[in-house]
């Protein structure tokens, strides 16, 4: 079986790492479209053409289940565009939302997300019993995108957006955009280690295990610059400790 994972960039690594450790597909096809990213800040239809042609490219390459690995795309247009394909296609909000039901305790849930997708309100939609406080975090992907996680100016971002879910006792924190997972261990260190990270990526692994054995041979396609996301592809996913043969192209 096929896996395609799409996202506007490094997000969706967070997604495949997780898949990777249960060995759940033959081959996993994973196409970033580096050259428009972010989609965070683009009108509904230009989200609506980019989805279609990360959709398109992965049927192209003959994947059978396709994970729309980004958090904007899955707010706000993939219920639209999965009409048109006859593959299996799912998004994150579901999951992570699903994951924070779970994980609750106190009922106060927050979400961070590209401004697109907190101007849908998907995940409070989902959460309708639940006290949920939506944050936007639009500078958190171009940063992470630049690789600049460790620095003064991350730490920055991270106080001004996360100040006030912390002032409000959250004791859940969905992680709405496939790259915050890239944070995970700054956001854990800022909330003093007391708030639940929802991972969608690790919910969606566990939902498409196969129970395959093989090594997934794993492509990589990239819409902009090959080397630069070679790079942060290998640093985030560990590659010469995870599984598999991989193999990158533009």
């Amino acid at each position: 079986m096929v896996l395609g994972i799409f996202d506007s960039g490094l997000g969706g690594l967070s997604v495949l790492g997780e898949i990777l450790k249960n060995n759940s597909f033959d081959r996993i096809v994973y196409f970033g479209d580096t050259a428009r990213v972010p989609y965070g800040d683009k009108d509904i239809a230009t989200l609506r053409q980019y989805g279609k042609d990360d959709i398109d490219f992965l049927a192209s390459k003959g994947c059978d289940v396709i994970i729309g690995a980004c958090g904007t795309i899955s707010s706000t247009v993939l219920s639209e565009l999965v009409k048109n394909y006859d593959m299996k296609i799912v998004g994150i909000i579901k999951a992570a939302a699903l994951g924070a039901k779970k994980a609750t305790v106190n009922n106060k849930i927050g979400v961070i997300a590209t401004s697109a997708t907190v101007n849908t309100h998907a995940f409070k939609k989902e959460l309708n019993d639940y006290e949920v406080y939506e944050q936007a975090c639009p500078k958190f992907a171009p940063m992470i995108e630049k690789d600049m996680i460790d620095t003064l100016e991350m730490d920055e971002a991270i106080d001004e957006y996360l100040k006030g879910l912390k002032d409000k006792g959250i004791d859940t924190l969905i992680l709405g955009c496939t790259h915050y997972p890239l944070l995970s261990e700054k956001i854990d260190k800022y909330f003093d280690h007391k708030v639940k990270l929802i991972n969608s990526g690790v919910i969606l692994a566990d939902e498409l295990n196969t129970d395959c054995c093989k090594e997934p041979n794993v492509e990589f396609y990239v819409s902009g610059d090959l080397d630069s996301f070679k790079k942060q592809a290998k640093k985030f996913l560990n590659i010469k400790e995870l599984r598999g043969r991989y193999a990158f192209y533009k």
